[in-house]
């Protein structure tokens, strides 16, 4: 049953998304909630199929309390000419400000990258939010402002919008349609045709109390991202 559900939103959302010339987003819609004595690892791919390129992360989260919780982050990717390289190391701290039983739930993250081949190190202060519209209907939002420090780097922040409104299908599988943005610099908001936009399907299945599969597919809104990508995730609770 999840199976054919799974299929079929994705045949019918396949003819919602616009295939136009993706970056390699192994992003997500972070929801600002942590779960007391959470602790798990997560993996996740993305493919264009275009060029060949991938991009990969590593995470592995922990939470401090019911309100507090560190993630740490790998990156790696391969570019279309087959060079392989590790990307980033990453350092999250999330704080959830909102009690368990609110149908309107938000928090901040607070990320610090260091990145390599003497790219500058990057600070990021996000706030997201969680509205519950019913038992089967939720959204999401996130904010994501992003300095450089270190050589090369600017003065500038740089913007980041991303949604979600997801549908929870059954007990264990939710179904998404997700949106992504850089929009450039604070004070200097881009043109339409300089940012990157990416919109498209998803989905979460929990296989057992252990297991979470996500998948999903992004396609360009505009000119700023390469066409689809194909992106594959796998929880696992420790």
């Amino acid at each position: 049953m999840t199976i054919r559900l799974i299929t079929a939103y994705f045949c019918f959302a396949a003819g919602l998304t616009l295939n136009t010339a993706s970056w390699g987003n192994t992003a997500g819609v972070f929801p600002p909630v942590v779960d007391e004595g959470h602790r798990s690892m997560q993996y996740r791919i993305t493919i264009d199929p275009d060029f060949g390129a991938w991009g990969t992360r590593l995470h592995y989260q922990q939470s401090l309390d019911g309100n507090m919780m560190l993630r740490g982050i790998i990156h790696g990717s391969e570019n279309a000419l087959g060079h392989s390289t590790l990307d980033f190391a990453q350092a999250e701290l999330f704080w959830d400000l909102s009690d368990d039983s609110n149908k309107f739930r938000h928090g901040f993250r607070f990320d610090a990258r260091v990145q390599n081949r003497s790219k500058p190190s990057l600070f990021s202060a996000n706030y997201g939010a969680l509205y519950q519209f019913n038992d089967a209907w939720y959204g999401r939002v996130a904010l994501l402002n992003t300095r450089a420090f270190g050589g090369g780097a600017d003065n500038d922040i740089r913007l980041q919008a991303r949604a979600l409104i997801g549908f929870r299908a059954t007990s264990a599988l939710n179904l998404n349609v997700e949106h992504y943005s850089q929009l450039g610099k604070l004070g200097h908001i881009a043109a339409w045709n300089k940012q990157r936009h990416q919109f498209g399907p998803s989905f979460n299945w929990r296989v057992d109390l252990q297991w979470v599969v996500s998948g999903g597919i992004l396609s360009s809104l505009n000119d700023g991202s390469p066409n689809s990508v194909y992106r594959f995730w796998v929880t696992r609770s420790l």
